[in-house]
């Protein structure tokens, strides 16, 4: 594939296109969402038109339903100060661009994620790393092909938006787009009414090599049959017959994950993978689906130690036990108000990371957003032809799990240390599974 040449054609800030009332101006960040690091929540949304649409005239129809959009969504027009958000109607950034030299069948043939990272707008930020107190919440980069195709590229801070939230934002957005916002119920902004408020001075340890490693992300394509033959071989006749899509996919990417830093790093490290469980649908009498923020319960679901050598049925199985688990600790609270279960949810996660340690624990962070309604987004133009899920920047030992857009596979989207990635990717139990970046097929 030529190399993709993104050019900025504009910048525009787009403001709400109503003014936010006064006793909304300010609003408190949760515990969780204070704790998360400086990154955003990002979405990727890939279309191939049928007709030719003028860039222009979706570049208007975009940014009109987008300030719309912002009435309802007032906080992502703000920005951090502090452990809240002023939400001041400052703006959203948003970018056009164009690709001529590239098509959009090129990009999808085998997507390269490092050309991606050019359909986002995080090259209006001077230093991402460093600006994440002066960050716009939301950013978004319309890129135009010449083949009348066209990308979006979506940016919300994760202080305020996990992947459940970006996905409630689009929905909206894109029916505002259709004309059709009046039928799609407002969001909520009190995640802080659920965890308990941040606390400025309560900071948890930082991993001071983060961004100091080469790392890698590629794609890794589940489809629907070699996902039943994996369900089949992840099953535990004794206490897991029939494993989820997510477990059985989990359990074999945590495999190949131990085996691959193994082989090229202290395996005296005990390897802990953490995944964040969507709370909404689990407590939906407490969680609104509709309810923005970070609502999610995220703890160290699998650990090995040493050289100790993983088993798919048994990772399976502590999955099972670890979900089990948790659904104990919320139907134990029956009668609980919100703050009172999120408090005892906070105490549980809390003390469970001030167990683990950089120096001691490699920590390995996977987050599914299979059953996201992604690819219902149609802005006007047809509902997306691809759709990816990432953090940016890039952290190391992150792995985004994806629906297919036949909602029977399932794409994972890999991040590794360079090296790490070298055998990951040729490791042989996973290849019989998965297919390394095949092309999108549109």
């Amino acid at each position: 594939m030529e190399m993709m040449k993104v050019e900025t054609i504009a910048k525009e800030i787009i403001k709400p296109s109503s003014t936010t009332p006064n006793d909304l101006r300010t609003l408190q960040l949760s515990i969780y969402d204070h704790i998360l690091p400086p990154v955003y929540t990002v979405a990727f949304l890939f279309y191939t038109k049928d007709e030719l649409i003028s860039p222009e005239h979706s570049s208007n129809k975009l940014k009109t339903s987008l300030s719309e959009t912002l009435t309802k969504f007032y906080p992502l027009a703000g920005r951090i100060n502090g452990v809240t958000i002023d939400c001041n109607d400052e703006g959203a950034i948003f970018v056009d661009a164009h690709v001529n030299s590239c098509p959009i069948s090129d990009v999808l043939r085998s997507p390269d994620f490092k050309a991606i990272q050019q359909l986002l707008p995080l090259d209006v930020i001077d230093n991402p790393y460093e600006a994440a107190n002066t960050w716009p919440m939301l950013l978004v980069k319309a890129t135009y092909f010449s083949c009348g195709g066209m990308a979006i590229g979506i940016c919300i801070s994760h202080k305020i938006a996990d992947a459940a939230s970006i996905s409630t934002f689009i929905r909206s957005w894109a029916a505002m787009a259709r004309g059709e916002g009046k039928s799609v119920a407002g969001p909520e902004f009190a995640a802080a009414n659920f965890y308990p408020p941040a606390n400025p001075f309560f900071k948890l340890p930082v991993d001071k090599h983060a961004n100091k490693i080469s790392r890698i992300t590629k794609r890794f394509v589940f489809g629907a049959s070699k996902l039943e033959e994996l369900r089949t071989k992840a099953a535990n006749a004794d206490v897991v017959a029939r494993p989820t899509r997510v477990e059985s996919v989990t359990a074999l990417l945590w495999k190949a994950f131990v085996a691959a830093a193994s082989s090229n790093t202290n395996t005296s490290d005990t390897k802990v993978l953490i995944m964040p469980s969507n709370l909404r649908p689990k407590i939906p009498s407490l969680l609104p689906e509709r309810l923005i923020g970070n609502v999610m319960f995220s703890s160290a679901v699998l650990s090995v130690s040493g050289e100790e050598e993983v088993k798919i049925e048994q990772a399976v199985r502590d999955l099972r036990q670890k979900k089990e688990d948790l659904g104990v600790v919320i139907q134990d609270e029956g009668g609980s108000t919100s703050s009172m279960m999120g408090s005892k949810l906070a105490n549980l996660m809390l003390s469970n990371y001030s167990m683990m340690s950089y120096e001691t624990h490699q920590p390995y962070a996977l987050s599914s957003w299979c059953k996201l309604p992604l690819y219902e987004a149609s802005f006007g133009w047809g509902s997306p032809v691809w759709v990816a899920g990432n953090v940016a920047p890039t952290l190391e030992n992150v792995t985004m799990l994806i629906d297919s857009k036949d909602g029977q596979g399932i794409e994972a989207l890999v991040t590794l240390p360079e090296e790490n990635m070298m055998s990951f990717e040729q490791n042989p139990e996973l290849l019989a599974f998965a297919s390394v970046n095949p092309s999108v097929m549109v």
